[in-house]
C-alpha cells in the first residue's frame, strides 16, 4: 500500500490485511487518536476494575474509560454501577479521590449531591425554587453498562453494543485459567501502580498480544538473570510456544518450559488441587506446563504471568500482573497496573509475588524500562515528517497463517511460534475493523 493512497476518511486502510504493512500514522497521527476515542474507546467494552478493589457497599473507585473520567460504586443496594465522574449541572467532577467508601457523591462546586445509585439527592437550593419548570429525572448521574467476568468489571456507554459475554467471546476460556482457577477466584493486591510512558497505547496492548522476539532481545540479560537459565535455551522456549488469535481482537501467546522444567514451576503448591478442580484437561495443560503466559483483551487489558527469582538461592515464583493502556495522545499512554493472586493463596505467597513484580514490571521494574524505552523509540523514529510515511512490518504473518496448531486444546486460531506475529496482528485487524465502521 503506498501511502499517498492514505484516505482521511478511511483511516482502517492504512492496515493491510493481505501484506501486514501498517502505515505509522496509525501510531503517531492526532487526528487519528481522536478517532479512535470515538470509534473505539466510545464503543468497546473497557475494563474499570476488579470486584476485589469495591467488595463492599460503598465502596468506589475513580477511573478513566477512553478519555473519559468515571466512577466504579458498589452502590448501596449491592449493585455495581458505573458513572460518568461529571456533575451533570456543569460538569464538575463529583469524585476528586482514588478510592473509598461513601453512601453520595458530591458536587464541589454547588453541592449538589448524588447518591452511591446515581440518583440526584439534594440540589444547592429547593426544587420549589424552579417553580416545576424542571425535570430532575434528567439530572441522575450518567450510568453506563456493566458486565462482569471472573471477577473483572467492564463497562461501556454504548447502548448497542453486544453483551460482555459476546465481546469476550472465546477469550474467556483463557480469562479462566488466570482469574477463575480456584473456587474463590483471583485478587487485587493493593491499589494500581501509575506512571506515564511516551508511547501510542497500541504499543503495548500488541506487545502483550503478543510478541515473542522482543522478549531476548529487549530483556535478554534481565531475563538470564531472573530466570536463571542459559540464552539458547530461553530461545528456544520462545520460539516454540503457541501464539492464539482468539477472535474480536483478542490475543495470546504460552511460553511453554524447556525439557526437564517442572510442572506448576513457581505456583503456589497448595493450589494445584484447586487448579484441577476448577480447570478443563487442556487448561490444566496449558497451564502447569507454561513458563509465560500472556493476553491482552482488545482493546487495552493486558497480563503478564510468570515465574522469577533475583536469587540463586531461592525458587521461582510467579507474579501476576495486569495493565491497562491508557490512550492520554498519539504520544503518551498511561499505564495502570495490577498484581494478582489467587485468593485462597498464603499471605505469605502473595507477599514475595508482589516484591517481585514490583521488581519487574512496574515504572521502575527491569522489564518495563526495557520496553518503555523500546517504545520511545519507535514513537521517536517514527512520528517525524518522513517517518510518519513509513511502514511498519508485521510480515511475519505470510509465512505463518498456514502454521496451525491442529490439536491445541483452546479455542482460536493457534500458530506454533510465538514469533508468528498472528496474534498481535489480530489486534490490528479488528482496530482495522472498528475504525473503517465509523467510515463514510
Amino acid at each position: 500500500m503506498k501511502v499517498e493512497q492514505f484516505n482521511p476518511q478511511r483511516p482502517g486502510d492504512l492496515v493491510d490485511p493481505a501484506t501486514g504493512w501498517v502505515n505509522r500514522r496509525v501510531f503517531v497521527d492526532a487526528d487519528i487518536h481522536a478517532m479512535e476515542l470515538e470509534r473505539i474507546f466510545a464503543q468497546s467494552w473497557l475494563f474499570v476494575g476488579h470486584e476485589s478493589e469495591v467488595a463492599k457497599p460503598g465502596d468506589y473507585v475513580t477511573r478513566t474509560m477512553g478519555d473519559d473520567p468515571i466512577i466504579l460504586s458498589h452502590s448501596s443496594d449491592g449493585q455495581l454501577r458505573v458513572f460518568l465522574n461529571a456533575c451533570p449541572h456543569r460538569g464538575t467532577l463529583v469524585c476528586r479521590a482514588d478510592a473509598g467508601n461513601s453512601p453520595s457523591f458530591i458536587c464541589p462546586y454547588h453541592g449538589w449531591t448524588f447518591r452511591n445509585d446515581g440518583h440526584l439527592h439534594s440540589l444547592a437550593d429547593k426544587p420549589e425554587a424552579y417553580k416545576n419548570k424542571v425535570d430532575f429525572d434528567d439530572y441522575n448521574l450518567v450510568q453506563a453498562r456493566v458486565g462482569v467476568y471472573a471477577g473483572l468489571i467492564f463497562a461501556t456507554f454504548n447502548e448497542a453494543a453486544p453483551d460482555l459475554e459476546s465481546h469476550l467471546g472465546n477469550a474467556r476460556w483463557y480469562i479462566d485459567m488466570f482469574f477463575n482457577r480456584t473456587p474463590n477466584g483471583a485478587e487485587v493486591l493493593g491499589a494500581p501502580v501509575k506512571w506515564v510512558a511516551n508511547m501510542n497505547w497500541k504499543y503495548g496492548a500488541i506487545n502483550f498480544a503478543a510478541d515473542g522476539p522482543h522478549a531476548l532481545a529487549a530483556h535478554g540479560p534481565i531475563s538470564r538473570m531472573a530466570i536463571d537459565m542459559p540464552m539458547e535455551a530461553l530461545v528456544e522456549i520462545a520460539k516454540n510456544g503457541p501464539a492464539v488469535r482468539i477472535g474480536n481482537g483478542h490475543g495470546c501467546i504460552f511460553v511453554p518450559g524447556p525439557p526437564g522444567f517442572p510442572d506448576w514451576t513457581g505456583f503456589d503448591p497448595a493450589m494445584v488441587p484447586l487448579y484441577e478442580q476448577m480447570l478443563s484437561a487442556g487448561q490444566q495443560g496449558q497451564l502447569k506446563t507454561m513458563f509465560n503466559g500472556v493476553m491482552t483483551v482488545f482493546p487495552n487489558l493486558s497480563w503478564v504471568h510468570f515465574p522469577v527469582t533475583l536469587s540463586p538461592k531461592k525458587p521461582p515464583i510467579n507474579f501476576f500482573n495486569m495493565r491497562v493502556w491508557q490512550p492520554t495522545s498519539a504520544h503518551s499512554a498511561e499505564i495502570w497496573a495490577w498484581f494478582i493472586a489467587d485468593k485462597e493463596s498464603a499471605d505469605e505467597y502473595k507477599e514475595a509475588s508482589l516484591r517481585l513484580g514490583i521488581q519487574t514490571f512496574t515504572g521502575a521494574g527491569t522489564f518495563d524500562q526495557d520496553d518503555s524505552e523500546a517504545w520511545a523509540s519507535m514513537d521517536k523514529g517514527s512520528r517525524g515528517t518522513i517517518g510518519r510515511q513509513r511502514m511498519s512490518s508485521f510480515q511475519m504473518i505470510l509465512a505463518s497463517q498456514d502454521d496451525l496448531i491442529a490439536d491445541f486444546p483452546g479455542p482460536g486460531e493457534a500458530y506454533h511460534s510465538t514469533y508468528s506475529e498472528m496474534s498481535e496482528f489480530g489486534l490490528l485487524l479488528k482496530w482495522r475493523e472498528m475504525m473503517q465502521a465509523g467510515s463514510a
